[in-house]
């Protein structure tokens, strides 16, 4: 249970918006949402809240996805362009896989599916208004008070005529130096990329490259533990605010691992089905329209498509149950994954139904077909024992769009059952 008293020392000085074109769940968020604070703002969808982030300079944004007029996405958009920093949590059905991809790509910062835990929602706001509080203090105090930068947990650099000038204690505790040994030491040597190699060639180069960066904001990555580089890397958003009258930046690292790591999870949940791991239709699909377009622009380039199914599947769930049904789902997966090439695009299609996409002519895709054909064969299935699959492959040709290019290798898959199951067939037409 959220400490209430903490709650409204943080939440009150902070505006939210909330975004919900449902009355009925808008009416129970907002009458929660104001026991904690008097600056909520209520749009019933996209176009409004937009206008109210415009007039009001809302903080931190609660919206639903789908909403007439504008969808939280596109007002996501809108808001991004005015202010990079505001905090926006996106509300969503499960099912919407979608439009949680482009919630990703935009860069929103939570992500709380519906119904609403009004409990993890708390939560959310509380520990962002947290945040908030701070970096609106920064900004307003931290060139004339050292003081205030000194209690925050982030890294503070502030530099001035590309010379570092000042940084605070949390950097200093961070690399076990004092202000005078910290001269001579060099931070760009433990800024990495999120492969592990150093991210500048010096601190000449940082310093430059993160007062120059256009966009204000980067993200770059260091050791957990300095004194142990098999520990994890910790996810920093470098910040850089310019004070034109004083012609100082000053430099902000804000660890945002746990937001980096909920983020990278729901990239993976994504495009990945739940029950076989495999990848999902959407990415698939999304993968299928890149390599079409690149083949049509290169004639060199090969392009096979692989549908299969399982052979009487439904006699399996019918016989068995759908729990031996999706155990046989979850062992056929895992035999795909086994067989095909590091290269080739695998799929949960839907069902029982299976796609790879290969960077091969049709013979080869052919071979390959064969081969899953025989090692599904030759697998013993717990309770079940054996199963079959019936393959369709199809070449690509340089004036297939997607769905052709599918159609195709659906008619081999349906003459492969036609003419007895547990074959491949091959569609050169």
């Amino acid at each position: 249970m959220i400490n209430q008293r903490k709650s409204i020392i943080d939440i009150k000085d902070i505006k939210i918006l909330y975004v919900e074109d449902d009355k009925s769940i808008a009416e129970e968020i907002l009458e929660i949402l104001s026991i904690y604070t008097d600056n909520v703002y209520y749009a019933k969808d996209g176009q409004e809240g937009l206008e109210l982030f415009k007039n009001n300079g809302i903080d931190l944004i609660v919206s639903d996805i789908k909403m007439p007029n504008m969808d939280g996405i596109t007002m996501a958009q809108e808001i991004r362009k005015i202010d990079e920093s505001v905090v926006i949590i996106i509300t969503s059905a499960f099912g919407e896989i979608e439009y949680f991809q482009k919630a990703i790509e935009i860069g929103v910062d939570n992500y709380l599916l519906k119904p609403i835990d009004v409990q993890k929602l708390l939560n959310v706001i509380h520990k962002s208004a947290k945040n908030i509080l701070q970096r609106k203090q920064l900004n307003e105090y931290v060139v004339f008070s050292e003081m205030v930068m000194d209690t925050t947990a982030n890294f503070i650099v502030l530099v001035s005529d590309g010379e570092v000038e000042y940084k605070n204690r949390s950097l200093l505790s961070k690399f076990n130096v004092d202000e005078v040994n910290f001269k001579d030491f060099n931070i760009s040597e433990y800024i990495l990329n999120k492969n592990g190699a150093k991210k500048f060639k010096n601190e000449e180069d940082m310093l430059s490259s993160l007062t120059n960066n256009s966009s204000k904001q980067m993200i770059v990555y260091m050791y957990s533990d300095l004194n142990d580089f098999t520990k994890p890397l910790n996810a920093y958003q470098i910040s850089d605010s310019y004070f034109e009258n004083t012609d100082k930046h000053l430099i902000i690292f804000t660890d945002i691992t746990q937001i980096n790591e909920e983020k990278e999870k729901y990239e993976v949940e994504s495009i990945t089905d739940a029950l076989t791991t495999l990848n999902n239709k959407f990415y698939f699909n999304k993968i299928l329209s890149k390599m079409i377009s690149e083949a049509k622009s290169d004639y060199r380039y090969k392009l096979s498509l692989i549908v299969f199914d399982i052979d009487f599947f439904k006699k399996v769930n019918d016989t068995y149950g759908h729990q031996v049904g999706d155990y046989v789902l979850k062992d056929l997966s895992s035999i795909i994954k086994k067989t095909i090439r590091s290269d080739d695009i695998v799929a949960r299609w839907g069902g029982e139904e299976f796609v790879v996409l290969c960077n091969v002519d049709s013979s080869s895709a052919e071979l390959l077909a064969q081969k899953l054909r025989r090692q599904i064969e030759a697998h013993k299935f717990e309770i079940v024992g054996q199963i079959t699959c019936s393959f369709g492959v199809s070449g690509y040709h340089k004036n297939d769009n997607e769905e052709r290019f599918l159609q195709r290798a659906d008619e081999a898959l349906y003459k492969a059952k036609q003419n007895g199951r547990n074959r491949v067939e091959v569609n050169s037409t």
